[in-house]
């Protein structure tokens, strides 16, 4: 009986000794998954801040746009300004019609459909750096004939 209980006892401690393992094996697995997950966590989060149109401005250098929109309109976009910039539109004398000066970023829709037939510019200026859109504004019409006959 007592060889019976020695038995017993050495395969209760190897049980035992069999669990601990098994448990720090789970640990250590779960430790890993749990790296793995966040360090996954980590690059999606940098994946949808990339798709979110996430960008880095060149601090040396301003960015002036003006892009033509239909029905005379035009979006004039300044960004990452160091210093004054002025947003004018001249006519082909040079006869300043608008000015804006912006400090900051600047975003803005101008609609120039007032402005009668001619030739005219948008300038924007930021200290040496000046971009220039020239337009133009011209009235067509069409006329259409057309015969009917009379009832």
């Amino acid at each position: 009986m007592f060889a019976m209980n020695k038995v017993m006892d050495g395969s209760k401690i190897q049980l035992e000794q069999k669990q601990e393992l098994v448990k720090e094996l789970k640990n250590t697995k779960m430790k890993k998954l749990l790296t793995i997950a966040v360090i996954l966590m980590g690059v999606s989060t940098t994946a949808v801040h990339a798709d979110d149109h996430m960008y880095f401005r060149n601090i040396a250098e301003s960015d002036l746009t003006v892009k033509a929109m239909s029905g005379l309109k035009f979006k004039v976009t300044a960004v990452n300004l160091l210093e004054k910039t002025y947003v004018e539109v001249k006519d082909e004398t040079g006869l300043t019609l608008y000015k804006e000066v912006a400090t900051s970023d600047f975003a803005k829709v101008l609609n120039l459909s007032s402005l009668p037939d001619g030739e005219y510019v948008i300038v924007l200026t930021t200290g040496d750096k000046v971009v220039k859109e020239p337009f133009e504004i011209k009235t067509e019409t069409k006329v259409i004939r057309t015969a009917t006959p009379a009832k």
